[in-house]
């Protein structure tokens, strides 16, 4: 077909998209999310399709933004023709049907999501059909490796490298901002990618960029890294382990997180960054992701049996997940905890637990002495030294104090209405009230702990306060607080 280009200026994302007029593509037997190659000049592309019937006329052709640049035009028609669906759809299919796939197949449509060549729906398809099907640990093996080689890779030329992971659902909880500095005073690189909160009060990134930049290149990376021997950077603009990061977008718009995949998910930019030794937190607790002993033992021996097969020293540590971690929740507020705990006057259960940590990874690294080597690098200020040269590498003001840092202009308090103990506090609704207050878009939004589970409480007295720079948002947080937020017997 010979067809009239139209610029529909809209975005796909990536993806290389066009429209049809319905009438038209269905006498050429060509159907949505079919591949259609277009030609304009010596320029080719293979697009997706879809259907209008008013907007896109016959003789027309709708092209996105994305398809527009690639193929540089300028007005004019184009020829179309339809092309095969990419290899991987069969096997996206192939594993829908339950069976297994092999290594080369994994690939093929790992290379396909990062060259954008399947449409949103086949790789919703995917992640659905590894949550139905399970994965193999030969799979969830060869979907880290295709992460890894479809992607960036840094590599400092050291060894060894550190790193570490918490696979989430207790809010505060910033232990990577306490262990990059102490393992790093301690002359170990530790290059800490992190995310973005999805539906808690703030992810690592989203606390550290209060107080430097984290969006940088891989190249970039290694500059700081080698500069200073850490950094914490948000993972999701690196190009380390692509693919893991178009299929999360997936996961978490349908709130699917199938087993193999959030291995593969979190090995894949572990090995992405040369680790070489790394230890992995699972909280334990009533309203955290892992509920119960037996499914924390299960994820742990699947990390294991992974990570054995990808040559990492790994080990695997439950932690107590039965509240929030610190007292701040919420960019400004976690920031200031972890510059007060650098200075050894931070919330106790944030400090003890990071010092446990770091201890855990260099004792797997082999380090002797680690845990008085580690509590003497906060007592010294080695860390506190570290994190602002950290600071400084990744663009932000080495000299910012705990008492810079302002919550949200408006706070409301919510007082206990008897006398007793914090029996219980819970993580999922704290952080329903702080993102609802805001948070971590709004960087002063959030929730400040005054009191933790075991705390004596008298009538009247502040539990927590909610912090917003929203008067609106304010009051919708607080419409969200209900008698189990937080128990007091």
């Amino acid at each position: 077909m010979r067809l009239r280009v139209k610029n529909l200026d809209l975005d796909a994302g990536n993806k290389y998209v066009v429209v049809l007029n319905e009438e038209e593509a269905r006498e050429h037997r060509i159907y949505p999310l079919d591949r259609v190659r277009v030609k304009y000049g010596k320029k080719e592309i293979t697009a997706i399709v879809d259907y209008a019937t008013r907007s896109v006329k016959r003789g027309e052709i709708g092209l996105f933004s994305d398809c527009w640049e690639a193929l540089g035009v300028k007005d004019g028609y184009v020829e179309v023709e339809a092309a095969e669906k990419p290899s991987s759809v069969k096997y996206i299919r192939d594993k829908l049907m339950g069976e297994e796939l092999e290594p080369q197949e994994i690939m093929e449509i790992i290379k396909d999501v990062v060259a954008a060549n399947l449409s949103d729906i086949e790789v919703a398809y995917f992640v659905a059909a590894c949550l139905l099907r399970g994965m193999s640990v030969e799979e969830t093996v060869s979907m880290v490796k295709a992460m890894v080689e479809t992607g960036e890779r840094l590599n400092l030329g050291k060894r060894p490298i550190l790193d570490k992971h918490c696979i989430g659902g207790v809010p505060g909880n910033r232990t990577t901002m306490l262990l990059v500095p102490i393992l790093a005073s301690l002359g170990f690189y530790i290059p800490k990618t992190s995310s973005r909160a999805i539906t808690s009060p703030s992810g690592t990134a989203d606390t550290m960029e209060v107080l430097a930049r984290v969006d940088f290149s891989v190249p970039e990376i290694r500059e700081i890294v080698l500069r200073t021997r850490g950094a914490i950077v948000w993972g999701g603009g690196t190009g380390l382990a692509a693919a893991d990061d178009k299929m999360i977008e997936v996961r978490h718009t349908l709130s699917l997180d199938p087993e193999g995949m959030l291995l593969a998910s979190i090995l894949a930019k572990k090995v992405a960054v040369g680790a070489t030794h790394v230890i992995i937190d699972i909280p334990v607790g009533q309203t955290a992701k892992v509920q119960s002993i037996d499914r924390y033992l299960h994820l742990k021996r699947a990390f294991e049996l992974v990570a054995g097969r990808l040559n990492l020293k790994l080990k695997v540590v439950q932690s107590d997940g039965s509240e929030p971690i610190g007292n701040g929740l919420g960019p400004v507020l976690e920031a200031r905890d972890v510059l007060l705990a650098l200075e050894g006057r931070g919330p106790r259960d944030l400090t003890e637990k990071s010092i446990w940590l770091a201890s855990e990874l260099l004792e797997l690294a082999g380090f002797k002495g680690a845990e008085r080597r580690v509590r003497e690098a906060i007592k010294s200020g080695m860390a506190l030294r570290k994190m602002r040269e950290i600071i400084e590498a990744q663009e932000g003001d080495p000299d910012i104090r705990p008492e810079d840092l302002n919550p949200g202009k408006y706070s409301w308090d919510y007082v206990a209405d008897r006398p007793g103990r914090v029996s219980f506090i819970h993580n999922r609704h704290i952080s329903a009230i702080a993102f609802a207050a805001g948070a971590p878009q709004d960087k002063g939004a959030g929730i400040y702990l005054r009191k933790h589970v075991g705390d004596r409480v008298e009538k009247g007295e502040v539990i927590f306060t909610v912090y917003s720079n929203n008067k609106k948002r304010l009051k919708h947080a607080v419409e969200k607080i209900d008698p189990y937020t937080v128990v007091v017997r």
